[in-house]
């Protein structure tokens, strides 16, 4: 069975870019395009593996991080172009 990747981002061609390449790869791919969808679509499918960009209208990445973890271990891999290292501890 393919794992399950979420991808959340509101670019979407970024969307396109990363589940168009994954899908080659054989991964089975979710996306929302901010943090409320992505909350929605994880309490309907099941997801493996989360890759979530930071900067989104509504919720931004580290609120659906917080709201995750409330509920969830699931691994999640931070994209954003922001580099200040409060940011990335943040994110820990």
């Amino acid at each position: 069975m393919a794992k399950r990747i979420l991808i959340v981002d509101d670019e979407p061609r970024y969307l396109r870019l990363l589940e168009a390449n994954l899908r080659t790869e054989g991964y089975e791919v979710a996306t929302a395009q901010d943090g409320v969808q992505a909350l929605d679509v994880f309490s309907v499918q099941p997801i493996d593996l989360v890759l979530l960009d930071v900067m989104m209208p509504r919720l931004d990445g580290f609120g659906v991080c917080q709201r995750l973890r409330e509920f969830s271990n699931v691994p999640i891999v931070i994209l954003t172009a922001r580099g200040e290292e409060q940011d990335r501890v943040r994110g820990t």
